[in-house]
């Protein structure tokens, strides 16, 4: 794969304000960013409503703001890969100078800002509706740990899209993976309420340790072992998923050459 140089990154820069104009013209797209905060965060709060503040900043507003970023990020990235094949330009992005991967990073990229905004939305309708205290105990630590929430996810999101681009069956996919991984990584309730044999699946998903990360950091006592062992859980799983996903694009490329089949619906 050869080096990105000053021409890719003003590329990137312009993929991103594209996509995200591309993406708020979507009905779909609109009911995400702009509904779905509001659904979810009304029903987080009929849940926890008697719950105490610490609680409610973890479940309510963390819990709620996680399921729309998920929604946004991975959902709304997968489908783009779809959306280039049926209308027959996934090879012309293949050809095109600048690596398909960053094209694909671009996308990811206006869809986290979009995902990030949907937060932004959930977080002041709980605060001025229904009075929700925001209770973070280490605010450096947590601005920190978020923002490499959001690079993690936005990892895992290009592992999903660069697999997504090998099938033909991207719509099942999508919609299998969305609201069970609302469960698997317990964005509205502890992972430890899981069945044993679940726990597993959940362990292996960045958005498990990622929510699970800023819980820890939220709360006035920190242990270090949990701490430590979610940041660890973390990195390893970014790195992890993100070797994988050059991996795919490797695959992909070759079968994007060689077979000449990318694009078949």
């Amino acid at each position: 794969m050869r080096s990105i140089c000053k021409a890719d990154l003003i590329s990137l820069v312009h993929t991103v304000m594209v996509h995200m104009k591309l993406s708020l013209a979507r009905p779909m797209f609109q009911f995400i960013i702009f509904l779905m905060p509001f659904l979810f965060s009304t029903i987080a709060i009929f849940i926890y409503g008697n719950s105490s503040p610490e609680q409610m900043f973890q479940y309510v507003v963390l819990g709620s703001g996680f399921v729309t970023l998920w929604s946004s990020i991975v959902f709304s990235s997968a489908s783009d890969v779809n959306r280039e094949k049926y209308y027959g330009t996934l090879e012309l992005l293949f050809a095109a100078p600048v690596p398909f991967a960053l094209t694909l990073a671009g996308k990811i990229a206006a869809n986290t800002i979009w995902g990030f905004l949907s937060m932004l939305i959930s977080y002041l309708y709980l605060i001025v509706v229904y009075r929700v205290p925001l209770i973070i105990e280490h605010p450096v630590h947590f601005i920190f740990a978020y923002l490499f929430v959001l690079c993690s996810l936005s990892v895992f999101s290009f592992f999903l899209a660069m697999s997504f681009t090998l099938s033909r069956k991207v719509f099942a996919l999508m919609n299998m993976l969305e609201y069970p991984v609302y469960l698997l990584c317990g964005f509205m309730f502890p992972v430890s309420l899981l069945p044993i044999w679940v726990k597993p699946l959940s362990w292996v998903l960045p958005p498990t340790w990622a929510i699970g990360l800023l819980r820890i950091i939220s709360r006035k006592e920190v242990h270090s072992h949990e701490l430590v062992t979610a940041w660890g859980a973390l990195l390893l799983l970014t790195v992890f998923y993100l070797v994988i996903s050059f991996a795919y694009y490797r695959l992909v490329e070759k079968r994007a050459r060689v077979l000449g089949n990318l694009g078949v619906f």
